[in-house]
């Protein structure tokens, strides 16, 4: 039996904060804006992929703040009874926006998919035709040049 360590709330919530500070470092020089939460995420997941930070050391903390996610959307539901009357005005609007914004996102997911494992699946063969085929074109461009 392996006896794994326990860590207490403190050592894990130190660990979070360390990383959420970092994260806030990096994204201040970012060229772009970017929310240091997802940043702090991304460098959780790098952390723990190069075995950094183990999952025990953060999994109590973790499994408590999954746990207490729906509480943390009630400020946003808050802010959506508040603007209760933008809804009413461009409720419709809003509704159109994201229903087509979904179907879009699905069908580029789709399109990508079904390229990817084609592309995996096979269609390297075609693929090759395909380059080969444009290959003179550039020979003879070249050659102009």
């Amino acid at each position: 039996m392996s006896k794994q360590k326990t860590y207490s709330f403190l050592q894990q919530a130190f660990i979070f904060a360390a990383i959420m500070l970092v994260s806030n470092f990096i994204v201040q020089f970012l060229p772009f804006p970017m929310p240091t939460s997802v940043m702090g995420l991304v460098l959780l997941f790098i952390c723990l992929c190069l075995k950094i930070v183990k999952l025990e050391q953060v999994e109590g903390l973790g499994n408590s703040l999954t746990s207490l996610i729906s509480f943390l959307f009630v400020p946003s539901g808050i802010s959506v009874i508040n603007s209760l009357g933008l809804m009413k005005e461009y409720g419709f609007q809003i509704v159109s926006i994201i229903v087509i914004a979904t179907v879009i996102l699905l069908a580029v997911t789709g399109w990508s998919a079904s390229f990817l494992l084609k592309l995996r699946d096979g269609e390297r063969g075609k693929l090759k035709e395909v380059v080969q085929s444009a290959t003179p074109v550039f020979k003879e461009v070249k050659e102009v040049n």
